[in-house]
């Protein structure tokens, strides 16, 4: 019975980290609206700036997650990886006015499990040095 809250209280964990991603995410995507309003930027930068903004926002996700939680990173951040990506296509398909599913939308979900994994790697590798 121990077991159970204990994988609820961390999937409870994981999702809290993954909002905190998305909020961060979503003041990314402002703060980008803004600038766009004052400096001309080319249309081709546009999708690495926001590529950008998913990396970072994942950054502050799996930090949130190596702060809450004790264990296995790399594993939870794959979790929250994918918990990110299809929370945030349902998120954006609704500010979109409907959900469109293509192969854009594996890409993105493929991408956020990888840069999952590659912060979470970078995370670790930094905490133990600083140990």
């Amino acid at each position: 019975m121990k077991s159970k809250s204990l994988n609820f209280s961390g999937l409870l964990s994981i999702i809290k980290c993954v909002m905190i991603g998305i909020v961060a995410t979503l003041l990314g995507i402002v703060i980008f609206a803004i600038v766009l309003k004052f400096v001309d930027i080319p249309s081709n930068i546009v999708g690495y700036v926001n590529d950008a903004i998913k990396v970072i926002s994942l950054f502050v996700m799996v930090l949130c997650l190596k702060k809450k939680n004790e264990g296995n990173l790399l594993l939870k951040s794959i979790f929250g990886g994918i918990i990110y990506a299809v929370l945030s296509f349902i998120i954006f398909s609704i500010l979109n006015g409907g959900m469109v599913f293509n192969m854009a939308v594996v890409y993105d979900l493929i991408f956020a499990v990888v840069a999952s994994v590659i912060v979470a790697v970078i995370v670790n590798l930094l905490h133990r040095k600083s140990v």
